[in-house]
């Protein structure tokens, strides 16, 4: 599988639980149909997902020599319907709490740096984040890197609050790896044959490069900054899954043909996978509140994506 794969943080909330029959468990043509509902809705999530970070609560910093650096936590949701029923493809199952969650939670953190601009009125920021994690019988990873450059259409003053627009890039990619324990019967053809893959282990994945625009607007009082922003994230993503093991139970070669007919091109005698590439734009507004402490600012913003997608994140920084 390539190794475009996928956000990780989402398998933190992951428990493994395989169920099997004596009968072929899935069958292929729909476990294709399934990736690519799933490829779809994930085009419009992963966007707003890579927003996190930056999202600092002065609209502008002002010009150099002022600068900030700090880091956040938080998370956002994606959509919970297609990721569910692909997870059953693979005989994974979820948490149940995570199903009333309204969404699937995707943690991340970022270290983030901001520095105002020289001459014009703009400051420049920065975001970096990266996890990998390998708990028993698991490979997880998760990397989110980004910037913006934003323009102070209004700077502040005693009675005028500050109002800027930017423009920012942001690539976000990770993915988690996982051996099921028992083999997975996939039904092909007619239905009335099947491949046995034997314990094999099982990927999902996507990533993300995405072109965000924000607008925003902010106001100090004392110890306090209150801000509203909106932002529209145009991304190109990938989407897919790979199943690494040794396949019985069939010819490989007589199975291609229906394989193939489902998207599937790389049958082997060592397992399949499929990627799918998709486009997508997501709408949100942010919003929140810091509380100013001397240089120490604490940050809470809240998210919300027109495509029924929230998030929160906590941050604390050094802005001077």
């Amino acid at each position: 599988m390539k190794k475009n794969v996928i956000i990780t943080v989402i398998i933190t909330l992951i428990t493994v639980s395989p169920v099997f029959s004596q009968e072929p468990d899935f069958d292929i043509g729909a476990l294709q149909s399934t990736m690519d509902d799933f490829s779809g809705k994930i085009a419009k999530s992963l966007p707003f997902n890579s927003t996190m970070g930056l999202n600092w609560s002065d609209a502008y910093i002002n010009n150099f020599p002022h600068f900030g650096l700090g880091l956040s936590l938080g998370f956002t949701t994606m959509d919970s319907d297609s990721f569910e029923d692909l997870i059953k493809m693979f005989n994974l199952s979820l948490p149940s709490f995570v199903s009333g969650f309204g969404g699937y939670p995707i943690p991340g953190w970022t270290a983030e740096a901001r520095l105002g601009g020289f001459f014009l009125p703009f400051d420049i920021g920065f975001k970096f984040g990266y996890l990998p994690i390998k708990p028993s019988g698991m490979e997880l990873d998760y990397f989110l890197i980004g910037g913006d450059i934003r323009y102070a259409v209004l700077e502040e003053t005693f009675i005028l609050p500050a109002i800027s627009v930017g423009v920012g890039f942001n690539y976000m990619s990770g993915g988690f790896g996982q051996t099921v324990g028992q083999e997975i019967r996939y039904a092909y053809g007619d239905g009335d044959e099947y491949i046995t893959v034997g314990a094999p282990k099982v990927g999902i994945g996507w990533s993300t490069s995405s072109l965000d625009f924000k607008a925003q607007i902010s106001k100090s009082f004392i110890i306090f900054t209150p801000y509203l922003g909106f932002g529209a994230s145009t991304g190109w993503s990938k989407a897919g899954y790979g199943i690494k093991a040794t396949i019985t139970g069939t010819d490989v070669e007589a199975a291609k043909e229906a394989f193939e007919a489902a998207g599937i091109t790389d049958l082997s005698e060592d397992g399949f996978s499929s990627e799918t590439k998709v486009h997508g734009w997501g709408v949100r507004i942010f919003g929140g509140i810091s509380f100013d402490i001397a240089l120490i600012k604490l940050d809470l913003t809240c998210f919300f994506n027109f495509n029924n997608q929230y998030g929160v994140t906590l941050g604390t920084r050094f802005q001077f």
